[in-house]
């Protein structure tokens, strides 16, 4: 990987001449000193405080005090949970500060993933955000599962080890998923069954953004993104460390997770440190008949065990940082419903069922220059290294490799107001190397690069914000020499130039209300898996076909000579949202016209109709017990998906709140019937219960049945989940800690996931009972 390495080493000795620059003063900093306190004068613990449009930020001590260097007329962010934020204007007479919160239904949270240091409530496109309490009380072994009670988001569900999120109904390659601003570099929108290598146990919180977000993050981010953010990159200076560490064990697969997170500083030089292991069995569910007719009360081969380390080091003044993370991961999971050569695996000996051994290897790094030149406020660079290994173990062999190694690096410069515009512009690179070797190799080998440059600009006109971006990239796809049987070798190189745009607008017309409008042009070039696919997918029962070929009408695959389209979706948010006084809500309406959408169409053929000549089958087919299963090809067709998300609380006294949550999407082909695996209508309700020292909430949710399915698709019941959950904060000594214990799934519902690929066979988790400490000092 030479290209990688000078790109990488490209990138680390920039941010070292960022950092040589940075350590330089180019302004006179203030120190400003304060407190936090509530409406009534009592200090708030732990209240944010952070200097507006930089990453850098502190918390106030147990007194509610803090203090932190800014420049002279910078602008101080102070916030609290279950509290209205603030916003201070510095001047360099104010250096003792009071700051009082007043409660609120609503907080306000940075958007790390939003470029321009954006709120929550600020964004003219809708967001979610799970942080703190309410994320360590959601957190499942997977990323799908820790998002999908958030309202539009869904999951694909392969068992309890492997579950992406799925957005307006939208999932693959069209959401992306990132470890602090970039992509975790792993195989997860290739298959199902592969597992998200981010986790939400050491996290600090995860942002979801609902709809296009191609701007920043490229072409496959047409549906949405969801950033995983955690402190791997130190970018404070604490005045004290502290260590967090949290132990659970929950019943339904005897997990055992001890997950620990220490952070420090001294002088100029901050340290980040923080691993996790995590032991279960096969979960238990109820009792259910699959289709071969056997009796389950166990999803077999749904055990998982995962571990990770990760270390991070920064340097930081008062005008930049430089920081660096070092991480690896390394987890074995059983592979629920894969198929071996006799049958379908939900009854095998651990010894003979297949399982994955996933192993990650992790660089970042991370520079940010304060003030650097006249009308320039932040000069930032972004880059990481991913080294990943997939390999698919069958009968104590591996079975198929999955490769890839990926470079990621973005350069941007944030401007001071230029005519009232405030925002950024930046340079991203992406490369990555792919490889798949073995018998579920369905893709061949591929490269792929991806140059981009991108804007973002806000202006506030009184009560109204406008926000506009653009992006220009250009990405090639090197498949090297495509063998086809009888055929001589082809190499496949494909380059598309796509441009994206947006525009929207944030009023707030009263106090406390606003409209949001925004809309988007996004293009989308096709993934490698998409162009190329030429194989049998074990993992979806199928055997795919990329759009690269076509077949002829006596079963044969041969390369298509059609012109190959990027994706083009035109896309429509409006949002009311009320974030004040006792009851709040958001509304979010949309709207999505999507021309040439990239679906897998069922052929109504089986294997048993292909011919063996050009088809990739000499060594997949062994894996099925028959011919019968189904052929699919991606195709491009117009598309339309549009629906609704309603979340609100109303808070009852201090003490007690309720909560309702709501979404619908509906997604169907132009004159061509629904798409396949769109989530069914969700809605749920929630009582929480926040005292001193204890805190509980019980909630339900409830799946509606899924009868508008694609043609050869089965329809899915609805089912009802019922959760609830109770803290018990204490102290012993100088340690702070919380006891919790937490029920999903009470009444042991049996539940099966519509958007699974393996729905019939691997319904959800039956009742389970979660226990656990948190302890920080």
């Amino acid at each position: 990987m030479p290209a990688f390495r000078s790109i990488y080493r490209f990138s680390l000795i920039a941010t070292v001449v960022n950092l040589t620059f940075c350590v330089q003063a180019q302004e006179q900093s203030v120190r400003y000193s304060g407190t936090v306190t509530d409406g009534s004068g009592n200090p708030l613990n732990h209240a944010r405080v952070h200097i507006h449009g930089r990453q850098q930020y502190i918390y106030a001590d147990a007194q509610g005090r803090f203090s932190i260097s800014a420049p002279a007329n910078a602008e101080l962010h102070v916030s609290a949970k279950g509290y209205g934020d603030t916003f201070v204007s510095l001047t360099p007479e104010q250096q003792n500060l009071l700051i009082q919160l007043l409660p609120s239904g609503v907080e306000r949270i940075v958007i790390s993933a939003s470029g321009i240091h954006k709120n929550n409530l600020d964004m003219a496109t809708p967001i979610s955000v799970l942080t703190g309490e309410e994320l360590s009380r959601r957190t499942e072994p997977t990323i799908g599962e820790t998002l999908k009670n958030e309202p539009g988001v869904h999951a694909n569900y392969y068992g309890p080890v492997a579950s992406s999120p799925i957005i307006r109904g939208l999932d693959g390659p069209r959401v992306k998923v990132l470890s602090n601003g970039l992509d975790t570099g792993d195989v997860s929108r290739v298959g199902p069954d592969h597992t998200i290598s981010a986790d939400a146990i050491t996290a600090e919180q995860i942002e979801v953004m609902r709809g296009p977000a191609t701007l920043l993050y490229g072409s496959g981010a047409i549906g949405g993104v969801v950033n995983v953010v955690d402190n791997r990159i130190p970018r404070q200076l604490r005045d004290e460390t502290e260590t967090k560490i949290e132990a659970r064990y929950s019943d339904v697969s005897s997990e055992q997770t001890l997950a620990v997170n220490h952070e420090g500083s001294q002088g100029h030089i901050a340290w980040h440190f923080d691993g996790y292991d995590r032991d279960t069995s096969d979960y238990a569910v109820p009792r259910f008949i699959n289709d071969e007719g056997e009796v389950n009360t166990v999803l077999a081969n749904s055990w998982l065990n995962s571990r990770a380390i990760n270390a991070g080091l920064s340097y930081i003044n008062d005008n930049g940082l430089l920081g660096l993370s070092i991480g690896r991961l390394e987890s074995d999971y059983g592979i629920p419903g894969h198929h071996d050569e006799e049958a379908i695996v939900l009854t095998a000996e651990p010894e003979e069922a297949v399982f994955a051994q996933l192993r990650q290897n992790r660089t970042a790094i991370s520079s940010e220059w304060y003030t650097p030149f006249s009308g320039i406020e932040t000069l930032m660079l972004q880059a990481a290294y991913t080294d990943y290994q997939h390999q698919e173990i069958e009968d104590g062999n591996v079975g198929t490799t999955f490769k890839n190694q990926a470079v990621e690096t973005r350069l941007s410069v944030e401007h001071l107001p230029i005519a009232g515009w405030h925002g950024l512009a930046g340079y991203h690179l992406q490369l990555a190397d792919y490889q798949a070797i073995g018998e579920e190799a369905f893709t061949p080998d591929s490269k792929t690069t991806s140059h981009a440059i991108f804007t973002l600009e806000e202006k506030q006109f009184d009560t109204i914000t406008v926000q506009l971006g653009a992006r220009l990239e250009y990405s090639s796809m090197d498949a090297g020499n495509i063998k086809l049987d009888g055929l001589p070798p082809f190499d496949v190189v494909k380059n598309f130039t796509s441009t994206s745009a947006s525009a929207g607008a944030v009023w707030e017309f009263i106090p406390g209300f606003s409209w949001a409008l925004a809309y988007s042009r996004s293009e989308r070039a096709p993934s490698a898996a998409e162009l190329y696919s030429n194989g049998a997918h074990i993992a979806t029962s199928s055997y795919e076909v990329g759009l690269l070929y076509q077949l002829t009408d006596d079963g044969d695959i041969t390369f298509a000579d059609g012109n190959i389209k990027k994706e083009t979706a035109n896309n429509l948010d409006l949002t009311f949202r009320r974030f004040s006084g006792d009851l709040t809500f958001t509304y979010n309406f949309f709207y999505n016209k999507v021309h040439n959408y990239l679906y897998q169409a069922d052929l109504g053929l089986t294997l048993e109709d292909l011919t063996h000549e050009h088809a990739d089958l000499t060594d997949n087919d062994a894996h099925f017990t028959d011919n019968a299963v189904p052929v699919y090809q991606y195709q491009q067709h117009d598309a339309t998906l549009y629906g609704i998300e309603f979340e609100a609380k109303y808070q009852l006294d201090n003490a007690q709140s309720l909560q309702v949550f709501a979404d619908m999407v509906r997604a169907k082909l132009d004159n061509a019937g629904y798409l396949p695996r769109i989530p069914p209508v969700k809605t749920g309700l929630n009582y929480q219960y926040q005292a001193i020292r204890w805190s509980a909430d019980i909630g339900v949710t409830r799946y509606a049945n899924q009868h508008k399915v694609a043609a050869n698709e089965s329809s899915t019941n609805g089912y009802t989940l019922l959760d609830a959950n109770i803290n018990y904060d204490f102290r012993l000594s100088d340690i702070d800690l919380t006891a919790f214990v937490r029920a999903t799934n009470l009444t042991d519902e049996l539940a099966f996931v519509h958007s699974s690929f393996i729905k019939d066979d691997a319904p959800l988790p039956g009742r389970a009972i979660t226990m656990g400490l948190r302890a920080t000092f």
